[in-house]
């Protein structure tokens, strides 16, 4: 959803390896508000550690140094960016194809959203610049969720990031955090 609306798109060091929040010892915080308010609120700094980028490296290949300003979450070792590239259908990869669509269509990164409908728990909206247009609908409930597409000239697209299309009744079904991706074609829609 980030990637198909307007503005920049922020993405927190870890959230493309799906890393959890870690848990850190209050002997290992820095953050002086979780040291302070220890421990109904433990701070910010589970979200600072250290990105794992080896998971057969004790500090995830983040540094050399016997101890690191925070330390290394064991849990997130098994999540490192070794592991995660040794897995094309991985969330890594995902990440790495949707900034790819986002990047090659101009009206993503340039232009202005229209239509914006929410229809039960699916969103859907066009994104329009100069002659392109990108129809985008997500699903955001846990269940299944059919949508009549658009008038007008439109193809299926993004494929490669599990985008729905249009079943042999010409709806589109969904499925739960299912998203669907169509393109104007001849500068329609």
């Amino acid at each position: 959803l980030m990637m198909f609306l307007r503005g920049s798109a922020c993405i927190y060091q870890g959230e493309e390896l799906g890393l959890p929040e870690a848990d850190v010892a209050f002997d290992d915080l820095q953050d002086p508000y979780g040291i302070e308010f220890w421990p109904k609120y433990k701070g910010r700094d589970g979200c600072r550690t250290p990105m794992v980028w080896e998971r057969d490296n004790a500090q995830g290949g983040f540094s050399s140094a016997a101890r690191t300003w925070l330390p290394v979450a064991g849990e997130h070792l098994g999540l490192a960016v070794s592991a995660a590239e040794e897995d094309p259908g991985g969330l890594l990869h995902h990440y790495r194809r949707v900034i790819a669509f986002r990047h090659a269509q101009p009206a993503l990164r340039l232009g202005t959203i229209e239509a914006l409908k929410v229809d039960g728990h699916v969103l859907s909206f066009v994104r329009r610049y100069e002659d392109q247009a990108v129809f985008f609908a997500l699903n955001m409930g846990e269940e299944p969720a059919t949508v009549v597409p658009l008038e007008g000239n439109w193809a299926p697209a993004g494929g490669e990031i599990n985008s729905a299309h249009p079943g042999a009744d010409g709806n589109l079904h969904l499925a739960h955090w299912q998203p669907c991706i169509m393109l104007s074609t001849a500068g329609q829609g």
